[in-house]
């Protein structure tokens, strides 16, 4: 028979060699049940991992998705309060100029207002939302719309003055304008005027904005137009309206003369305010498909947290269980260590 002998060195050695893993497995169960997910997804769940990974990288799409749409009905929504603006001074406007049939005295009113409308309106149409320009279409780092003072102004009464020989320094005011024919007038309106709205006459005169609006993906098979452009045909229209009866309302027009001007105004007006109700009709349309957009997205994301959870969650009854065995085990193995280290050949001699 043959007896072997342990050394307490190796008595002691044994139970701190397994703290490191006893450690590493309470660290683990203390992990699990906080967060009640498992501690290391790709080891438990090994291959099952592939769908684990593709969930999460959908659910981050999704989620990035409603966080753009979330910028984008932002901007809609300035677009939409701006576009209320000018529609309701439009109204106004039009209200007004309805009052007035050949009244001298009440054109020349008319016509501050109608300098007042057009300065507002070139206001709103450089409007920003701190980053972009609102109605700057794919320009929208750049302002879309000129003062009617830094160019268009003087552009238009010199066109004015070559047209009927009036005084290039102030043609508004030269007597002269009181003899011209109303067919001359509607006629000048009708094309000369008219031109300066049109292309190129309005890039070159008046708008620096796009044609074209930015669009963004609102899902991940659609997109939509964001806002509106400065260059829409309501807003030429309205500029165009605002700027004959603020230019030619001004002037000394008298008769059939100044009822041309009226009417020119009027049909402008009644068109462009019937194309600014259009945009504002497609501005809401985007804000709707927005919202159910993000419906649907935030419906999959739910689904997708359901499935995750069921491949990431652990039972919280069991994980205690773990913690408090593994915590137990340490302990023993701490009081282990401390009563090996008291040992001593002394207490046997």
């Amino acid at each position: 028979m043959f007896s072997s002998f342990i050394s307490t060195l190796s008595l002691n050695h044994a139970p701190r060699a397994a703290l490191p893993r006893l450690q590493t497995e309470l660290a683990k169960a203390s992990q699990e049940l906080t967060t009640g997910r498992r501690a290391d997804v790709g080891l438990d769940l090994g291959v099952g991992i592939g769908e684990n990974l593709t969930l999460r990288r959908d659910q981050a799409s999704l989620q990035s998705l409603i966080d753009g749409n979330a910028s984008t009905g932002a901007a809609l929504d300035r677009t939409q309060t701006a576009l209320d603006d000018i529609r309701a001074q439009a109204d106004g406007f039009l209200s007004a100029l309805v009052g007035i049939s050949q009244a001298d005295s009440g054109a020349s009113v008319l016509a501050a207002q109608g300098r007042s409308a057009l300065d507002a309106l070139t206001a709103t149409l450089n409007l920003t939302d701190g980053r972009r320009y609102l109605f700057g279409g794919l320009n929208s780092g750049t302002k879309p719309m000129a003062g009617f003072d830094e160019g268009p102004q003087a552009a238009i009464t010199s066109a004015f003055a070559a047209r009927f020989g009036l005084d290039p320094a102030d043609p508004l005011k030269d007597p002269a304008v009181a003899q011209i024919p109303a067919a001359d007038l509607a006629d000048f309106i009708d094309t000369t005027l008219a031109a300066s709205f049109e292309e190129p006459g309005w890039s070159a005169t008046w708008s620096d904005a796009s044609s074209e609006n930015r669009s963004a993906a609102i899902s991940s098979t659609s997109r939509i137009e964001v806002g509106a452009s400065a260059n829409e045909p309501a807003m030429r229209k309205l500029a165009m309206a605002y700027t004959v009866i603020a230019t030619l309302g001004a002037a000394p027009l008298k008769g059939d003369a100044l009822a041309t001007v009226l009417d020119r105004t009027r049909s402008l007006m009644g068109s462009a305010v019937s194309g600014v109700t259009d945009i504002a009709t497609r501005v809401g349309s985007a804000q709707s498909r927005i919202a159910a957009a993000d419906t649907l997205m935030r419906g999959a994301i739910d689904a997708t947290d359901r499935r995750l959870n069921v491949l990431e969650s652990i039972d919280p009854a069991e994980a205690k269980t773990r913690l408090d065995t593994v915590t137990t085990q340490i302990e023993m193995s701490y009081s282990l260590t401390s009563r090996i280290l008291k040992l001593s050949i002394m207490d046997y001699i």
